[in-house]
């Protein structure tokens, strides 16, 4: 009994399951756009918090919010160009290291092998 419902589930439930899984992975996406219009979304409801619901108060209110969400988006962008350096020059002193370590290894040998009598 056993033995059949595992089958089952292997020819019959597994590939419902992995055809579906991709479609679900993609729902979840959101398109540019889609994120655009939920930010302005939560921009508005800030600013109908803040008692701006229209005029100039809620022109400048929008305006803080995208000042706001442009250094955001800035500060993200600074974050991950100085973690890139930090990889980056992390990288590059490891190179470092293992080209002096062959070296010193090198050195090593050559001088172990002068002294070494020849026979």
């Amino acid at each position: 009994m056993h033995d059949y419902f595992l089958s089952f589930c292997r020819r019959h439930i597994w590939p419902i399951g992995v055809a579906i899984l991709p479609v679900l992975t993609l729902a979840g996406c959101e398109t540019p756009r889609e994120r655009e219009r939920i930010s302005l979304a939560q921009d508005k409801q800030t600013c109908a918090n803040f008692g701006a619901f229209a005029g100039r108060d809620h022109l400048q209110c929008m305006l803080i919010q995208q000042r706001r969400r442009d250094t955001q988006q800035t500060e993200r962008l600074e974050r991950t160009r100085v973690t890139s350096e930090i990889v980056r020059n992390m990288r590059e002193m490891t190179d470092l290291r293992i080209r002096r370590c062959e070296r010193d290894r090198r050195w090593k040998d050559q001088a172990d092998r002068r002294r070494r009598p020849c026979t």
